[in-house]
């Protein structure tokens, strides 16, 4: 228990470096210090597991929604790029809330990242997983830590994030954005959010 409450107070202390800046070319290199600090950064496929703790706080229209988690089984796919472009391979980590009615995906590749909700049957999500694949997702902090075969990563939402399904539409109803946007639905992930996924290598 100490060392996850030191790796969140870092975690915590470095969000000065970063919040409210444009990104510079020091942000960019404690960005990418950051991710080379992943046990699993050099490794290009298989499927790990470990748990999730925390909670993300969800407004809903005018509802507020606590979304918690508390060892909630998760599993941590590593998607090999053929191309290697920017990255050897995809992170996808997988969990659930404890209740089990709603779901939760992370996914990084190289500097991007993707954060997806399953909400009531809807598909909501915010990513940079595109381009260059050189900016991760505005107002939300990723930290990556070890203690042996175990790492921890924390995800903290520093701004409120905005959800649509536009992208879920699009795919699934073979929509153009601006058609997909018509119809979508939104949500948002309110500041202070905190996980912290722990996954055994």
């Amino acid at each position: 228990m100490p060392r996850l409450l030191l790796f969140v107070f870092t975690t915590m202390l470095g969000l000065g470096n970063s919040i409210g800046q444009i990104p510079s070319d020091s942000i960019y290199d404690g960005w990418l210090a950051n991710r080379a600090r992943s046990i699993f950064q050099q490794v290009d496929h298989g499927k790990f597991f470990g748990t999730t703790t925390g909670y993300i706080q969800v407004a809903v229209g005018k509802d507020t929604l606590v979304l918690d988690f508390q060892a909630t089984k998760t599993s941590l796919d590593l998607i090999k790029d053929l191309g290697a472009a920017y990255d050897n391979s995809t992170k996808r980590y997988s969990t659930q809330t404890t209740s089990g009615k709603t779901s939760f995906t992370y996914e990084a590749y190289s500097l991007a990242n993707s954060f997806t909700i399953v909400l009531n049957g809807e598909r909501y999500n915010i990513s940079t997983v595109d381009g260059a694949c050189d900016m991760p997702i505005g107002g939300l902090t990723f930290n990556y830590c070890h203690d042996g075969n175990t790492e921890y990563l924390s995800l903290l939402a520093t701004q409120p994030l905005r959800l649509t399904t536009t992208k879920y539409l699009m795919n699934t109803k073979n929509l153009e954005y601006l058609d997909a946007l018509k119809t979508a639905k939104s949500i948002t992930v309110l500041s202070g959010s905190t996980l912290i996924l722990s996954i055994r290598k």
